[in-house]
């Protein structure tokens, strides 16, 4: 297609056969100007796999948000995205001595402080509520981090998917240690607050003036709209490539 690949980071082309009306959706990374691209002839080369022969109508997304676990962005590590929002993990621990703050003290978080999209209220809570210098949400609240500075303590809900889909999956150099949220103990909310074990994620409650737990920060930003960028006619027979004119007829696009 007619836009060179560092115009965008992620491409996203949808096959549709037309007779049996199904799709086919791949993502390109085209960030770093990749390998499957060929500058001489402004075209991706690329393997679909297993596509029916006959006729497909195709279409081109920029920044269609492509990201999978684990994937650099934003300042750390993507780890999924929820309404719109990608949610990013710091790539290394804030603290593994900090308290949670303010033993004996509720702080009115809300009616699902455990939610995702939560961990932004609840830090904001707990800075209002909480003067104590050096508690995890404050060192969350005040890191700034590879360019961002609008990074929160998880609520239990994002911080389990920093477990399932980072540290199960080896990413994130998580140790094996229980990690602060944001969410105070149900039972107790004014004295403890809830942990994930890192080593086989399980949930706790502790003490809010406990110390030996660890603080990871996250951050989050609402992803750009997909912008369709080309669409055309190609007819496809397997283990071949296929040239199309898409429908402005300046390029070719090589499936």
């Amino acid at each position: 297609w007619t836009e060179r690949a560092t115009n965008a980071t992620i491409y996203k082309l949808i096959l549709t056969n037309i007779a049996k009306n199904t799709n086919t959706v791949v993502y390109i990374d085209a960030s770093s100007n990749a390998s499957s691209y060929e500058e001489r002839y402004d075209r991706f080369t690329f393997t679909l796999g297993a596509l029916e022969k006959g006729q497909y109508r195709y279409e081109v997304l920029q920044d269609a948000n492509g990201y999978s676990a684990g994937d650099a962005l934003g300042g750390g590590l993507f780890v999924f995205e929820d309404s719109g929002y990608a949610y990013i993990s710091a790539a290394v621990d804030q603290s593994t001595t900090a308290q949670w703050g303010c033993e004996g003290t509720l702080m009115v978080e809300g009616a699902s402080p455990e939610a995702i999209g939560q961990g932004v209220v609840n830090t904001a809570t707990i800075i209002a509520g909480c003067p104590t210098s050096g508690i995890s949400a404050r060192i969350c609240d005040q890191l700034v981090l590879n360019g961002y500075s609008d990074w929160f303590l998880p609520s239990l809900d994002e911080l389990t998917e920093m477990y399932t889909k980072l540290k199960v999956n080896g990413f994130g150099n998580f140790a094996n240690q229980r990690y602060w949220s944001s969410t105070q103990d149900f039972d107790d909310p004014a004295n403890k607050a809830l942990t994930i074990d890192f080593n086989n994620g399980t949930l706790h409650a502790h003490n809010k003036s406990q110390t030996n737990r660890h603080t990871r920060a996250m951050r989050r930003f609402l992803m750009g709209t997909p912008r369709v960028i080309e669409t055309g006619l190609a007819y496809i027979e397997p283990s071949t490539q296929t040239f199309v004119a898409p429908t402005n007829n300046n390029t070719y696009v090589s499936f």
